[in-house]
C-alpha cells in the first residue's frame, strides 16, 4: 500500500511541475507575441506565476513530507 501512496505523490508531484513548467513558457511566448496585451495591466507578466510557483512550492513540501514519513514508517 506505501508503495501505491509513494507512486501517487511522485505523478501529482510531477504533472504539477510539469502544469507549471508548461504555462511559464506558454505565458512568456505570450508576452513576447502581444506585449501590449500585458502593457496595460498594473502588475507585472509575471504576477499570475508568483502565485502559482507558491501554490507549487507548498505542494512540494507536502508531498516531500509525505514520502518522507512513508520511507521513515518503511524504515522501523
Amino acid at each position: 500500500m506505501n508503495e501505491k501512496i509513494e507512486k501517487a505523490v511522485r505523478v501529482v508531484l510531477g504533472l504539477a511541475l510539469g502544469v507549471f513548467i508548461g504555462r511559464s513558457l506558454w505565458l512568456w511566448r505570450d508576452v513576447s507575441a502581444r506585449p501590449e496585451l500585458y502593457a496595460a495591466n498594473s502588475a507585472p507578466w509575471y504576477a499570475p506565476l508568483l502565485l502559482e510557483g507558491g501554490v507549487l512550492a507548498g505542494l512540494i513540501l507536502i508531498g516531500m513530507l509525505i514520502l518522507w514519513l512513508l520511507a521513515r514508517r518503511k524504515g522501523k
